[in-house]
């Protein structure tokens, strides 16, 4: 039979026309109702879903939002960059540097090394912002022949501030950034300058009233370790320093007891120390010696002065301490004790000076190798120290070197 409708296609067909198909359609509509349901079902819970999910994330968005404020992170960025390199005085690079300031307005700070009067040192700083001029700058230095060991320290410190911060500043761009103050600034300089055994220039940073740091001279004293590359700027690096400096700012509390007039004890000249300040940066001491007994007084055969220790500083995290040429750093100090150090001299490697509770009374002492000075001193109250101090410095006038 299949052979014979396959083969005659009219019987084929008649065949089709006469077959009873009545339930398959019922199937067939049944069938799709049920596919019409489950789709309808499925349809429902991708809606059901998409609801769930929007209440979920309205409900976790006010707690992510808390953690967010309250989770602290921090993040480290760049300040800025400390740049030193060195040049032989009598290389000609020395002329082409000072050209090279002009044209790309900087200017470094020029200062000497103990043991290397040959060769000139120097070091500037440029802040973050103005990353392309220092690859300028650092650029055409490296292109001098006379140029050593040029080095670029950055100068970085750490934010600490909640997760949505970062997001808002670093991410976005959006809102006023932390920045770090100038006198953070400094601190994170000195510390780099120390790890570089460059302490001592600390006593050279300033801040200009843009918070700005700047290295400067802070007494042009030719005598010194240090001293600035163009001395006709000294005075105006100077003025712009006291313009900049708010009175009472950046001075060393520590040694507000010391100006007056000291008796040396258990000696058998009498002896004084008389501290004055000539400002806000430095405090001068001047050794007296009478050689009779009774009181001090002015006269032909008035006592034999000299100049002893001097104290120059520019805020409470550096000082210098010299005497006769030797210079100490200032280390640490507390109510007892100041301490200075000093790396090149070992045999006045030390200096300390221990305070009595009211300080009325103190101690000096200069240690190293085999060797100890001490000196014990007590207040001295008389005016007739300070009449002498000033009658000799009346006479003499260049003893005192101002800034």
């Amino acid at each position: 039979m299949a052979e014979n409708i396959e083969n005659d296609l009219a019987a084929y067909w008649d065949h089709i026309r006469k077959r009873n198909d009545d339930d398959s359609f019922l199937l067939v509509a049944d069938w799709i109702r049920e596919m019409h349901k489950g789709v309808g079902r499925s349809r429902l819970e991708r809606v059901k879903r998409r609801r769930r999910i929007r209440w979920f994330a309205l409900a976790i968005l006010p707690v992510f939002l808390i953690l967010s404020c309250t989770i602290p992170i921090n993040r480290v960025e760049r300040s800025g960059s400390l740049v030193n390199f060195s040049i032989q005085k009598e290389d000609s690079s020395l002329q082409k540097l000072s050209s090279l300031q002009q044209q790309l307005a900087f200017t470094s700070y020029e200062f000497l090394k103990p043991g290397q009067p040959a060769i000139a040192f120097f070091i500037l700083f440029i802040p973050g912002s103005e990353q392309k001029k220092l690859e300028l700058i650092t650029g055409r230095l490296k292109k001098l022949n006379g140029v050593q060991k040029l080095e670029i320290d950055p100068i970085n410190y750490t934010i600490r501030e909640s997760l949505f911060s970062t997001f808002w500043h670093k991410t976005l761009k959006l809102g006023e950034q932390q920045k770090l103050k100038g006198e953070e600034l400094s601190r994170k300089i000195k510390a780099t300058l120390e790890d570089k055994g460059l302490g001592f220039l600390s006593i050279n940073i300033s801040n200009d009233k843009n918070g700005n740091v700047v290295f400067n001279s802070a007494q042009p004293d030719t005598d010194s370790l240090t001293t600035t590359g163009k001395p006709g700027e000294k005075q105006k690096i100077q003025n712009d320093k006291a313009e900049n400096i708010p009175a009472g700012v950046g001075k060393l509390q520590i040694f507000d007891w010391l100006p007056g007039s000291w008796k040396v004890k258990y000696t058998p000249q009498k002896t004084y120390h008389h501290w004055i300040r000539l400002n806000d940066s430095s405090l001068m001491c001047f050794i007296v010696r009478y050689p009779e007994e009774g009181l001090i007084k002015i006269g032909d055969d008035g006592p034999d002065i000299s100049v002893g220790f001097s104290i120059r500083y520019s805020n409470i995290y550096s000082a210098i301490l010299s005497l006769r040429g030797i210079e100490w750093k200032f280390l640490s100090a507390n109510d007892k004790e100041i301490n200075f150090k000093n790396e090149v001299t070992p045999k006045s490697a030390n200096v300390r000076w221990k305070l009595d509770n009211e300080k009325k009374s103190w101690q000096s002492a200069i240690s190293g190798e085999s060797n100890l000075e001490v000196v014990n001193l007590v207040r001295e109250e008389s005016t007739d120290l300070e009449n002498i101090i000033k009658d000799f410095i009346a006479k003499n006038p260049g003893v005192i070197k101002r800034p």
